[in-house]
Formats: structure tokens, sequence, C-alpha cells
């Protein structure tokens, strides 16, 4: 665990010299876009982990840390970019200062170096999910259960989880192709038993007949009972030299090739099957690549936020024709996964008959041998190894599509040769003499027992392989079961604390709200409520706004699991501006209350919102970096810790009279909507929302009096002098501002909306500012370190204090 002390960037990325003190506390970076502020979020990640995980992952091709983490003046010198960072070890209390060059990314300096301090900064490499872009952040929510079971499992280091579980699906499919295999080979020796003894079914009592005719012929005693270990020729065998070659097998073995070649109607139908399924994919090409483009298109689904494609940068008319545009791909490759698995089943059942045409033709080689037909016995092995290469090309979709004119019009493929060949083959056996009777028993029982013996073989695979597929079916089964059920159970609390992030960031219209997170076998489904009328995925009705905060409650949960009390540090780069902004108040109170060790490091391009973050006591007043604009010569223009009294200080400087305006009646309408929502001041409501600047005056100061009118009741009830004495210099101060504010505040319009009347000078214009700010001041903390707005509690007509966030200021108003 460790938090940002100061940081210091020298010619990184777009920044060529930079300096923050971020105090160890929570840090805000405003600017426009293009100002610089993701700089700042690239160069502690290359501090921490000598990575910049804006450069690397799917679209950063020929992009690396190297090369492109230099500023473009220095590209060439990548010793001259640097990173140094002071951090604070909580648990030690210790502090140490990181160096990281880009020339020597992945090593560091770091003094003083004790093994504390460098045990921090490992535990900080080990975990890069401590910084995070909104576009991350999103993938939690928006994405398939397949993707956010990887994202979320390898958040919380669970990836091994997912890895194992690949790992024993694939080796389940291996043993399930293996005992396919095994199966089919089994057959084709059962075929060749069958065809061995001239039997037509392959019973014990069939076998058992056929072989004691020919014993019987040999005089040899009658075997009871066949099993698959009985020596069917025992006895038989007289001298090793003698011919195993069986006149009537041999014309069996070839009139199954024959025959098959001649009429084949379970290969038809397969490759019937198989033909329309490819036809329907060449009906639509498209299909087969978006099959291939799935995972890319889902990962790039979520990270639509702009009219940009986020994939390839094409800008769309707008961001839902992008969406479609992506959704309907999606659906063209669910489409695709179905004809998959079509293109796939049927290719199987064709490769189940390529197998038994293989057990036929090696059968019928060897008698080619023997009767010396050596272009035959050719033939037959160049066919037989085509036939093996075009099995092999059906395992793919791919490679199976190449195979399409084959599949539709002639499998076999037939060498012209091989009809012919064993034609002649089989005049040239029968032409043969007659064997002797018995030497036609003993041949019969030879070829037989060999056949036997295979078929035992055969069957003793299969079974193996049949165990095997079994076995890995098991642990395939129980290992998902066994990693869901703890992953339920290490979900659900997850899934509590992401429902209660988010009820406190939504309490004004979902306070009802509830979260599932349901695992199984390698996928992380998550569904939402949606107004107490059913749990739906965040996409269905749930607007952006509400996403991207699902998105950041969702991470803090998923973190927090993760490091429990270690987690001491947050980058959020633009994240939060995403939030719903009627609930920005809410989410600085939860990372507030929630987080208050956590150092939260954030930027945003909305000057507001970081103010909200300041006057909510999020962060303090001089925890601000704020980032004017960039040039590729000098970097940004920042100054830190500058408030917008300040800015208005600089414009009147430079006699920019107009401009001070501008900014002074902006961050007014900012502030007093801010104070009244804080002291629950009464505004009267538009419909358009176009609030009038003088309507918030008269709410907070209608509200302001009404409450220490209050007070001073609390205190009189009470017999309390001191707080009546509070209270009183409070309505002091309070007569000051308001009638210094009142005699200035008429210029203000003038100046802003009307600029032939813009005339005042800095002199004139000065003491409206210095009224606006004693106005201000009522309602703001004194306490440097808090400086947040003054504000409420209870409800209207039963307020009881009225209160900052550090307590300084403090006044009771409930009555005794």
């Amino acid at each position: 665990m460790i938090q940002v002390q100061k940081l210091r960037i020298e010619e990184f990325r777009g920044i060529r010299d930079l300096d923050l003190d971020l105090g160890s506390g929570s840090f805000v970076v405003v600017g426009p876009n293009g100002s610089g502020k993701s700089g700042v979020v690239d160069a502690i990640d290359f501090a921490l982990t000598g990575n910049v995980a804006r450069l690397s992952g799917a679209g950063t091709g020929g992009i690396s840390v190297a090369k492109h983490a230099p500023h473009v003046h220095q590209r060439d010198n990548p010793a001259a970019a640097s990173v140094t960072l002071t951090f604070t070890h909580p648990a030690s209390g210790q502090t140490g200062t990181l160096t990281r060059s880009v020339k020597t990314a992945g090593q560091f300096t770091l003094e003083p170096k004790t093994p504390e301090l460098v045990a921090a900064v490992e535990w900080a490499a080990r975990h890069p999910e401590l910084i995070l872009s909104r576009r991350e952040v999103i993938k939690y929510v928006n994405t398939e259960p397949g993707k956010r079971a990887q994202e979320v499992q390898a958040l919380l280091k669970l990836d091994r989880i997912d890895e194992t579980r690949r790992l024993l699906n694939t080796a389940r499919n291996k043993t399930s192709a293996a005992a396919r295999s095994a199966d089919d080979a089994v057959k084709s020796a059962e075929d060749a038993v069958k065809r061995g003894l001239d039997i037509t079914d392959l019973l014990p009592s069939e076998v058992t007949v056929a072989v004691n005719k020919k014993r019987e012929v040999l005089g040899l005693e009658a075997l009871p009972v066949t099993t698959l270990e009985t020596d069917l020729s025992a006895g038989a065998r007289t001298d090793d030299s003698q011919s195993t070659f069986n006149r009537a097998s041999a014309i069996r073995d070839i009139e199954a090739v024959t025959s098959y070649m001649a009429e084949h109607e379970d290969l038809d139908n397969a490759a019937n099957d198989l033909g329309a399924a490819l036809s329907d994919l060449d009906a639509d090409p498209a299909v087969l690549d978006s099959l291939k483009h799935r995972q890319l298109v889902e990962t790039g689904l979520p990270l639509v936020i702009s009219t940009a494609c986020p994939l390839c940068d094409l800008e769309w008319p707008d961001v839902a024709s992008l969406r479609k545009h992506l959704n309907d791909k999606l659906t063209r490759s669910e489409t695709a996964a179905t004809l998959q698995q079509r293109i796939q089943t049927a290719a199987g059942k064709v490769i189940g008959q390529l197998r038994v045409v293989r057990s036929l033709i090696q059968a019928a080689q060897p008698h080619a041998v023997t009767m010396g037909q050596s272009a035959l016995q050719t033939s037959l092995l160049e066919w037989s190894n085509d036939l093996a290469a075009f099995e092999a090309k059906l395992t793919a979709v791919e490679s199976v599509r190449d195979e399409s004119e084959r599949v539709t019009t002639d499998p076999l493929d037939t060498p012209s040769p091989i009809a012919d060949g064993l034609k002649a083959l089989r005049t040239t056996i029968e032409a043969l003499p007659d064997q002797t009777t018995t030497e036609a028993a003993r041949t019969f029982l030879t070829v037989a027992q060999d056949r036997w013996t295979q078929l035992r073989q055969a069957r003793a695979k299969a079974t193996k392989a049949t165990a095997a597929h079994k076995a890995a079916n098991e642990v395939y089964e129980k290992y998902n079961s066994v990693a869901d059920a703890a992953l339920t159970t290490l979900y659900k609390t997850v899934e509590t604390d992401f429902s209660n992030f988010y009820r406190q960031i939504n309490a004004d219209d979902e306070s009802s709200f509830k979260a599932g997170l349901s695992p199984t076998a390698g996928k992380l489904d998550l569904e939402v409520d949606f107004y107490g009328l059913g749990m739906f995925p965040p996409m269905a009705y749930h607007s952006e706004g509400h996403q991207d905060g699902m998105g950041v409650c969702l991470y803090l949960a998923l973190i927090r699991q993760l490091l429990k009390s270690d987690f001491r540090l947050a980058v959020l780069d633009d994240v939060v501006t995403s939030v719903d902004a009627n609930h920005r108040r809410q989410f600085c109170k939860l990372l507030k209350d929630v987080f208050p060790d956590v150092q939260f490091i954030m930027t945003t391009h909305d000057e507001v919102w970081a103010r909200q973050m300041q006057s909510s006591g999020l962060i303090a007043r001089r925890s601000l970096a704020r980032f004017h604009g960039w040039t590729v010569d000098g970097g940004p223009f920042y100054g830190q810790g500058v408030d917008f009294w300040t800015q208005i200080e600089t414009d009147l400087a430079s006699d920019d009279v107009p401009g001070a305006a501008h900014k002074l009646r902006r961050n007014l309408e900012s502030s007093l909507a801010d104070v009244a929502a804080s002291i629950q001041g009464q505004v009267v409501f538009r419909a358009d929302n176009n609030y009038d600047l003088s309507s918030f005056f008269s709410a907070v100061k209608g509200r302001h009096g009404d409450l220490l009118k209050k007070a001073t009741a609390s205190a009189n009830s009470w017999n309390n002098d001191a707080a009546k004495q509070k209270v009183e210099a409070l309505k002091g101060e309070r007569a000051k501002a308001i009638l210094a504010q009142d005699g200035e505040n008429w210029t203000i319009n003038t100046l802003v909306h009307n600029n032939d009347w813009a005339t005042m000078t800095k002199a004139d214009f000065a003491p409206v500012v210095e009224a606006c700010k004693q106005f201000l001041e009522l309602f703001t903390c004194s306490n440097d370190a808090c400086a947040g707005w003054i504000y409420v509690l209870g409800i209207p007509g039963k307020e009881e204090e009225l209160r900052c966030s550090c307590g300084d200021f403090n006044l009771n108003l409930r009555k005794k």
C-alpha cells in the first residue's frame, strides 16, 4: 500500500516539466480535453509499474513505452524521460522517493531502499488495477458474461481460475475426440472380424459356431465359449513360415471396398448435411468474419462513448447508429456460432465415414501385395493418405469451407485406377487353385485370430479413452461446481457492497436498488433492479450516466474485496465525470465516508465538478491542479491550488474586467446552487432549468436568515451563552456581507450580458468581487483543511444542526 506525496515528470508523454504536490491526500487535475491531464495518470502508472496501460493492449500494435513514452521532442532520447514519485507507506510510516526512466523502464531507483519501501513498490507494481480509466471501468458492466468473468477475475487476481477452467475444458474436448476416434476404430475392427468369420452379427454364439466349424476340420477341440481373451487359432498354427492368406476372406475384403465405393448412403447423407451448412455460410460470408471478430466487438461495444468508433476511429453520424452497428455484428456472430455447430456436427459424421473407408482400404491393401500388384497397392496407399488429409481438414470451419467443392461433389474422390485394379485383383484371387480344406481352415482361423486380437486391442483402447473422457468431464464439472460455489460466496459480498454504493449515490430515485451477480461455468451474469419492475441487464433500461455510476460502484466493490485494508490509492482518469451530474455530490460523499483512508487521484474536464469535490470536503482547497491548455513545445499550462478567486484576480490584473465578471457569475451560479442544496434553500422551480442568479441569492439569503433565527431560539432554550454570542457574531458578519453584496451585485449582469455597458475599470469591479467573496464565506468553513460548505442536518421543520464536514462550524438548531 502506498499514497502519493509528490510527483515530478520530465519529458514524459505530453509533459515537458511538471511538479505536483499531492500531499498524500485526494487530488484532482482539472482542465479541458487535450490539456495533458492523462499524462499525469500515465506518469503515475509508469512510475509504479514500468508500463503505461494506454500504450498496451488491443489496438496498440507498433506502439511501445520505449518508443512513445518520451516526449515527442525526446523520442530518440528515452533517458531524458523520467518520473519521480515521492510516496508514503502508511503501514510503516516511511517516506520514499521512486525514480524510473523510460530508457531502463524495468528498473527503478529508490531512496531510502528499506525492505518496507521496496516491498511497497513491488506490491504496487502487482496492482495495475489501481489506475483506471472510464473505458476500463465500464467493461465490468457493459460486456457479455464470459468477458465480464475474465475481467472481474483478473481484477480480483482470480484469473488462474478461468485459466484452469480452460485447460480442463481443452482436456475434456481432446479426450472426447480421442474417445470418438477409438469408437470408430472399434467399429472398423468389428466389421473386419465379421468379414473374416463371414458372419452378420458379432454375437459370441455366432463367433463360436463359425470358429468351431473350422476347428473340427483340423481335428481340434471345439471351443465351449469365446471371449476376447480366447485364442481362436489355438493349435492351428503349426509353422510360422506358412502363409496366412485366406482366399475366401480376401475376396470378402475386396468386396467390402468395392461395395462401399458403389453405395455409401451414410457418407452421402452426412456430406449433404455438411454441404447445406456450407451453403448457408456461403450465402453470408460476413457471418464467418463476425465470428472471428466477436471478441473484438464485445470489447469495443462498452467503449462507445462518442461518435468515433473505439476500434477504428471512424466517425459515425451518432452514438446510437454506432451501437446498433456493433450490436448487429454481435447478433450475426451468434448466428455464426449456431452455424458453426451445425458444420462441426455434420463434419464429424463425414469424418466417421472416412475412417470406415480407410479401414476397408487397409484391409484390402495387403492382398494386393500378396498378389504382386504393386501399382494397385501404391494407388490404395495414396488414396488412404488422401482421405486422411481430407479428414484432417474437416476439423476446423475455415478449412472445411476450403473443401466445400469436394464435400458436395465426391467426398471419396476415388482415383480412377482403383475400381479396375480391385476388379482385377479379385479376378486373380478367384483364379487361384482352391485351397485344400485343411489349409483353408487353418488360414481362416489364423486371419480370424489376427483380427480378433485387433478387436481386443481396439476395445481396450476405447475403454481407456472413454474412461479418460468420463474422468475429464467429471473433473471439469466438479471444478466448475466448486469454483462457482466459491465465486458465488465471493460475489455475494461484492454484490452487497455494489448495491449499497449505488443506492447511496442514487438515494433520491433508486433507494431500493439491488444487483445480482451469478457465476456459471466461466461466465458472470449481472442483472440490476429497474425501479422495482424487475431485474435486467444494465444496458436494458438504465441511462449511460447510470451505467457509468454502476461501473464505478462495481469497481470500488471489487477493489475493496481484493485489497481490503490495503486499499489506500486509486487513480481515476476521467471516470467520475461520467457519473450523472445530479448525483456527483452523493458520489463525493460515498468516497469520503466509505473510503476515508483512500487517496483518490482524479482527472476531469469539468470545472464545476472539480469545485464540487472541493466544496464537499473530498479534496482540500490546494489539492487541485488546473491545466489551462497545452502546446507541443511547452506541454501543459497549469497552476496548483488556484481557485476561481485567484483566476478572477489574474483577469483583473490584466484589466480583463468582462473576463473576471464572466468567471464570477458562472461560479456564483454554481456555488449558490450548491449552497441552496446544502442548507435546503427554496428556489422557485423552472421547467427549463434556467435559473436566474438572483433566484439563488434570494433563496440562500432567506434560508440562511431563518436558520440563524432557529439557532438563536435553540441557544435561548438551552440558555447557552456561548452559542448566543456565536450566533450574534454570525448575524453581524451576515449583515455586513449582505449589505456589501446588495450594493454591488447589479454590475455582474451588466458586464456579462451587455458588453456596451462593460466600461467599468478594475478599481470599479474589485469591490464587487470582494462583496461576493464575503457573501460566500458566510457559508464556508474557515478551516483551510476543510473549506467545505456548511449544511443542514434534518428535514425542513425538524432541522437539527447547521454544520460543516470537519465540525469546526457547528450550530445547534434543536430547542430544549
